[in-house]
């Protein structure tokens, strides 16, 4: 079979099975996505809706609240100036208009103009004068002086009526001795009305408080919430009954929340008594048709199944805590926002269809459910017109690359087998001109970093076979040591040199790092090395020989910034007390570390001296401690070591690395180095290794 027809079938078993199956996966998750983006609008619009009407809910219950407070304080203010009133002498030419100076019609006293409000209040009343009432078993005569102290109230009527406006319908005064007034005045009193036996006044007096009632006006017949307190002297006698008139719809503003969420809209005044269950104390439904002016109205139960969602409302209830749950009642869905008053156990109960909240959240699932399904159409036919196009393309691109691909192949095997001279011809400005001329530049460079690779490897050789093999065998001393670069070759070393100097044997240690690490590094401590070992010929002193290596080093380091930190050390007399002695300088060197497990004690071979390189006229010191007792060890390492990083960035650290030795104390020299090593690695936890490690242990045996 030709590479063209393979290659055709290829391309074919390659592009159409992932078509179809792109194509039905495309189909499966629009249709999907889809649906979950209309549940997630519609899940959106909803919640939207749901905050919105609990914000409106909410505001509402302020602005209830906000008005019983004011009508509150209104009727205290009221009652106070009352009691004032009756407390004084009745002035000698009080004005005072009873109901019966009222006609029938609705007219109004002579002198008097009809008071303009916002609202109806069904009959004509004055705002320039009270109306005074009397109770039916109150004698018409023993009133004059009673009713010309409460005329002096007037100018407060009218301040209650600036102030509260439309949420005052009414506001009177009740004695006990059946005389009322009320403002605004007016006439048509039902025949038969007793201020005493309402139950406002009845409510006022049984408690010290204010006292809240719903009731049907007897002048108007409409419904109205009334709060009512007692006026008392200042024995805490009963003087009278203070009472306002709020009409009910201005305290359930039911319109406020039927132009957004449509008539079915229902607000109530709601509380549990019992803890489970909701009872309405007013809403605007609350009075059937045939109900008079004199019937009482009685609270009534919630006209719901759902016991669970009420007690969970009365729970709220008694929290003062805001809620939103579904909630049927009667036959129709709802979703109940309560309102809770802030210091009394009840609440503002408003009842929204729940078809009216999420009609738009249907609406917007319905058209994106419809947009979908136009999407879904045009992607099947996209998907053929693609399977199409992919089967002509197979075949026309499967005839057009098979030159160039042949010809890049037998280029690429060649290079394989070894030709770094192979090349592939470039033809046309395509990819595959690009690939093939990629290719071509590829061969040179790889040929470059092989030859690079080899001469790594025959660095890092080099390097390894500078470095001591096995340590010296000195009578009494147990030495180890060790390099890990963190490249193929490093800037640190370390050296074993014997010398025979006046008879006195011993063994010169000397541990260094240069500047930077790889392969520059490597060359200059390799420069070092020779030059170390190069001026041991007349057996000079460590400082004597660091000051020669210095001033050699400084010719080819002159303003390269590069520099060696060097410890020398001199085993004398082999180093072990008390014949022999340590000898050492410095060059910069971390100092090296003597341990005694005798004592548990560490104690550093310190001394001044600058990096080999720097200055080439230094003259180097020399210091000397007394030889290594048995069980002593010393340590002598690179800052590799303790500044070794773990990967949160915390250094290893010398408390560390001196943990280790006190751990180690028993161990060979060798198995010392290896512990360190290991830990060491452990602490970095895979962490890069950002610079040499050298580490020499001498341990007194």
């Amino acid at each position: 079979m030709r590479i063209r027809t393979k290659l055709l079938c290829i391309l074919l078993v390659l592009t159409l099975p992932p078509l179809l199956v792109v194509s039905y996966y495309a189909l499966r998750e629009g249709k999907l996505l889809g649906r979950e983006l209309a549940e997630r609008t519609s899940n959106s619009f909803r919640h939207s809706s749901e905050q919105e009407l609990a914000l409106m809910v909410d505001l509402i219950g302020e602005d209830l609240n906000d008005n019983r407070q004011k009508l509150e304080l209104a009727l205290t203010l009221l009652s106070r100036e009352a009691a004032l009133s009756l407390g004084e002498t009745p002035p000698p030419k009080a004005r005072v208009f009873y109901d019966r100076d009222f006609t029938a019609a609705g007219g109004l006293p002579a002198g008097t103009t009809p008071l303009a409000t916002a609202f109806d209040r069904g009959i004509t009343a004055t705002g320039d004068a009270m109306s005074f009432s009397l109770s039916p078993k109150a004698p018409a005569r023993a009133h004059a002086d009673e009713a010309a102290r409460l005329s002096r109230l007037l100018p407060t009527f009218q301040s209650l009526e600036r102030t509260l406006g439309d949420n005052m319908m009414w506001a009177y005064v009740a004695l006990p001795s059946g005389l009322m007034c009320s403002y605004p005045g007016h006439g048509q009193l039902p025949e038969g009305y007793d201020p005493l036996e309402r139950p406002w006044y009845k409510a006022a007096t049984a408690r010290q408080g204010e006292a809240w009632s719903i009731l049907v006006d007897a002048s108007s017949g409409r419904l109205v919430a009334t709060v009512s307190r007692p006026i008392r002297d200042a024995t805490g006698g009963l003087l009278g009954v203070a009472a306002l008139d709020a009409p009910l719809e201005t305290m359930l503003p039911e319109s406020d929340l039927s132009h957004r969420w449509g008539e079915g809209v229902r607000a109530l005044i709601v509380h549990a008594p019992d803890g489970k269950h909701l009872v309405v104390l007013a809403s605007r439904d609350f009075m059937p048709a045939s109900h008079g002016w004199d019937t009482p109205l009685n609270p009534v139960p919630l006209a719901s199944a759902d016991t669970q969602a009420q007690a969970g409302l009365a729970r709220d209830i008694d929290a003062r805590k805001s809620a939103l749950v579904p909630l049927r009642v009667g036959d129709t869905d709802y979703f109940a926002v309560l309102k809770p008053f802030p210091d009394t156990p009840a609440g503002l109960l408003v009842l929204v269809p729940k078809a009216a909240v999420l009609h738009q959240a249907d609406s917007a699932e319905s058209a994106i459910l419809a947009r979908t399904k136009r999407m879904l159409a045009v992607v099947v036919v996209v998907a053929v017109v693609a399977l199409l196009a992919a089967a002509l393309l197979a075949y026309f691109g499967a005839k057009a690359v098979t030159k160039p691909v042949t010809a890049l192949c037998r280029a690429t095997s060649r290079l394989a087998q070894g030709d770094l001279q192979a090349r592939a011809p470039v033809s046309g400005r395509d990819e595959l001109a690009e690939l093939a001329a990629s290719f071509n530049n590829m061969a040179p460079k790889l040929a470059e970093r092989l030859r690079l690779k080899q001469d790594m490897q025959l660095a890092m050789e080099v390097q390894q076979n500078l470095l001591p093999a096995a340590p010296p065998a000195v009578p009494g001393l147990d030495i180890a040591g060790g390099t890990i670069f963190c490249d193929e070759t490093g800037g640190d070393y370390f050296d074993y040199l014997q010398f025979n100097r006046s008879g006195a044997s011993g063994i010169d240690l000397a541990v260094g790092d240069a500047t930077g690490h790889g392969i520059a590094a490597a060359l200059f401590m390799a420069t070092g090395r020779a030059l170390l070992r190069g001026g041991q010929g007349n057996d000079p002193s460590p400082s004597a020989l660091l000051t020669l290596v210095n001033r050699l080093l400084c010719r080819d380091t002159a303003d390269s910034g590069r520099f060696i930190t060097l410890f020398f050390l001199r085993l004398e007399n082999g180093g072990i007390g008390p014949d022999g002695q340590l000898l050492w300088s410095r060059a910069g060197h971390d100092p090296a570390l003597i341990y005694d497990p005798r004592n548990d004690a560490f104690e550093e071979l310190m001394g001044s001296g600058l990096p080999l390189g720097i200055l080439p006229d230094y003259a180097y010191e020399e210091q000397s401690h007394p030889g290594l007792v048995p069980g002593q060890m010393l340590a002598l390492g690179t800052d590799g070591i303790w500044e070794a990083r773990n990967p949160a960035g915390e250094m290893y650290g010398k408390d560390r690395f001196r943990e280790m030795l006190r751990t180690h104390a028993a161990a060979t020299a060798a198995e010392i180095l290896a512990a360190i090593h290991k830990d060491v690695a452990d602490f970095q936890a895979g962490s890069p290794r950002d610079d040499d490690i050298t580490l020499v242990v001498i341990k007194a045996v």
